[in-house]
């Protein structure tokens, strides 16, 4: 993959984009990287003129010494004075600023480096330090327990109470539903136990607390050095453990983490895959082609327990189409599965590699809407959707040709490089950070872009919402801005996809995925 955006890029505090990867070791707003290229082609073009300017010399008979201020000779000869001038300034400025660009991309892997690094030893570490740390819990546990009990019975209220509140009492969300109303079960979304209410308030109270670019760093490295602490655990040695790594052979890294996660939890119930079903909502309607990823972007659906979860466009000759798929986010934050595929379930079994729900009704769609294996197919998806497009690219059931993720925790999918791919992932998000690092590309070959932007740069988070960097109203803004960028890649991949779905009209689908029974 390309760059791993795990640090802010040099436009971030302005709240501008950032572009690495695409082959490069380059690493600058998207305006630097065009002023660079604007520069190239200046000083390109001054060598052309100057091989005219050198033609139309020869054609003046007139010898040097005779020229006067009007003579046609003395005024070439100004231009090329002029135009040399401009080429060797052009070339210099160029220069200065790929140059400025490769130290900030050099700079800013080693950091990466360096934290990777230290995560890995530090997770070592402390797995061989658990023992001694369980140890000094047990009495600190117990007198915690004690404490807990005895105030509760001081209070004169019966250990099963919540907190802070008397026997029967509630606490609810505000304008959440009819004045007054409340319910039983948090799952229907109208009561908050004391911690989500402890929450939201110090949430409120602190709203820049999950949107530091700093924080999605940290995140990034532990969720990356999770594995070492099972390596310290067997007691690997760490230059072995880093060679079978995230940035060796891949043999450990976040997915292992992640399959450890599933098959410690499965026998007591949670994250259990099932089977899947889909049914086409609807009618299919006519769809204009998407000429960016602002486009992209605004037509992924916002998923729902009950609403549509992909949306499938279909281009071209009926009888040779090009497909763009649109596949939404988490819908379901309950570990145990329910109907809904679109949940944590399939988010752990998908960062596990080891066929979501999600993903498995994703591949069920496209075939009941007509996608031959070898149709061209633009991946797009925002979240979890983003990482089930960037899995549908990398296993080669598809012809996929294009990928365009939003906000996915997709670092570590190893997506074919000559496929266009153009990662989107806001700097203050934490989702994208839950993939963990991914592994540098930088060959010629490779073009896979990132686009970095932190949202909340310079306005204020809104309160009560956690993770708002991560919404798709955000990341739909953020596709707009990148549409508008000069940036010679940026315009080349939206020139690349008018090429794929063509200019006229197309047709559109929408489909929703539910699980059957737990197997």
């Amino acid at each position: 993959m390309t760059g791993t955006g795990s640090g802010d890029g040099p436009a971030d505090a302005a709240g501008g984009l950032v572009v690495s990867g695409g082959g490069s070791s380059m690493v600058a707003t998207d305006e630097l990287l065009a002023h660079a290229a604007m520069m190239r082609v200046l000083h390109t073009d001054s060598v052309v003129w100057q091989t005219q300017l050198e033609r139309i010399r020869r054609l003046d008979s007139s010898p040097a010494p005779g020229w006067s201020s009007d003579d046609v000779g003395w005024r070439v000869f100004e231009a090329a004075a002029a135009i040399g001038d401009l080429e060797q300034l052009s070339g210099e400025l160029a220069d200065s600023l790929v140059g400025a660009a490769e130290g900030y991309g050099e700079a800013e892997r080693m950091a990466e480096l360096f934290a990777r690094v230290s995560g890995a030893a530090a997770g070592q570490a402390l797995a061989r330090l658990l023992p001694l740390l369980v140890v000094m819990a047990i009495p600190l546990l117990t007198a915690g327990g004690l404490a807990w009990l005895l105030g509760r019975l001081g209070a004169g209220t019966g250990i099963g109470d919540g907190a802070g509140a008397g026997a029967g009492a509630k606490v609810t969300r505000g304008g959440g539903g009819p004045a007054g109303a409340s319910t039983s079960s948090p799952a229907r979304g109208g009561e908050r136990t004391p911690a989500q209410a402890g929450f939201a308030g110090w949430l409120a109270k602190n709203p820049r607390a999950l949107t530091n670019p700093l924080l999605v760093q940290i995140v990034r490295v532990l969720v990356s050095s999770i594995d070492d602490v099972g390596t310290g655990v067997v007691g690997l040695p760490l230059p072995l453990a880093l060679a079978l790594g995230d940035d060796g052979l891949r043999v450990l890294g976040v997915s292992t983490s992640a399959a450890g996660i599933l098959w410690l939890a499965r026998p007591f119930g949670p994250f259990r895959e099932t089977g899947v079903a889909v049914r086409r909502e609807g009618a299919a309607s006519r769809a204009t082609p998407p000429a960016g990823l602002g486009d992209l972007a605004d037509r992924i659906p916002s998923v729902s327990e009950t609403g549509p979860q992909v949306r499938i466009e279909r281009y071209g000759d009926p009888a040779a189409p090009s497909w763009v798929v649109y596949v939404g986010g988490t819908a379901e934050w309950n570990p145990v599965a329910g109907d809904q595929p679109w949940d944590l379930t399939s988010n752990v079994a998908a960062v596990a590699e080891q066929g979501s729900g999600s993903y498995h009704a994703v591949e069920l769609a496209m075939r009941e809407a007509g996608v031959q294996p070898s149709d061209p197919v633009v991946q797009v998806g925002h979240s979890q959707g983003g990482l089930i497009a960037a899995q549908l690219a990398a296993s080669g059931d598809f012809n996929t040709v294009m990928v365009a993720t939003f906000g996915a925790p997709a670092g570590q999918v190893e997506v074919p490089p000559e496929i266009p791919m153009v990662q989107v992932a806001h700097s203050d998000d934490l989702v994208p950070a839950l993939g963990g690092a991914a592994r540098e590309v930088t060959d010629a070959g490779n073009a896979h872009l990132l686009v970095r932007r932190e949202v909340y740069a310079i306005d204020e988070p809104p309160a009560h919402s956690p993770l708002p960097a991560h919404t798709l109203v955000n990341y739909r803004e953020t596709g707009r801005q990148i549409d508008d960028s000069p940036e010679p890649r940026l315009a080349e991949w939206r020139s690349t996809l008018s090429s794929v779905v063509g200019g006229a009209p197309g047709e559109s689908t929408l489909w929703h995925g539910s699980r059957l029974s737990a197997e």
